[in-house]
């Protein structure tokens, strides 16, 4: 679920609607949702925002409605510069997202395990340096790779 082609290093984005724009376009270039999924992911973040303020740094996990998905993914980006993003359960308050680990799914119930895997390995300082320093998609990969669970 994890593919080499869908990181981001380092990825330019003026906000969250930026950000879903050029990652949508992306993820139906390559095959791996349908041309609706964009205008979904933004309404489903605007209703259910995705923001974990967990420690070191807060990070951004949307999805979308299955229908939208053709193919399962995590497309794992580190922003160039934090965007706010809101946070889940609380739209009121936002935090300065540099790493967002976008997920697609094509049954709704298959993400539940993977976002408890996912929010414990955020909590990783150790993991979270490996991400921050990581020079290139390779040892990007390597440190997802070593996320407990996954």
């Amino acid at each position: 679920m994890i593919y080499k082609d869908l990181i981001q290093l380092d990825m330019e984005a003026a906000d969250t609607d930026d950000f879903f724009d050029k990652m949508a376009a992306k993820l139906e270039e390559l095959g791996f949702v349908k041309s609706s999924f964009v205008d979904a992911i933004k309404t489903r973040e605007k209703n259910f925002p995705t923001a974990l303020a967990v420690e070191p740094y807060p990070v951004a996990i949307p999805h979308a409605d299955p229908e939208h998905i053709l193919k399962p993914f995590i497309a794992p980006v580190r922003l160039k510069e934090p965007v706010k993003w809101c946070e889940m359960a609380a739209n009121d308050v936002k935090h300065d997202v540099k790493f967002v680990f976008m997920l697609g799914f094509k049954h709704s119930d298959e993400h539940v395990e993977l976002l408890q895997i996912l929010v414990a390995n955020f909590q990783d300082e150790s993991l979270m340096k490996r991400l921050m320093d990581a020079k290139t998609e390779e040892e990007y990969m390597e440190a997802i790779l070593s996320m407990k669970g996954l």
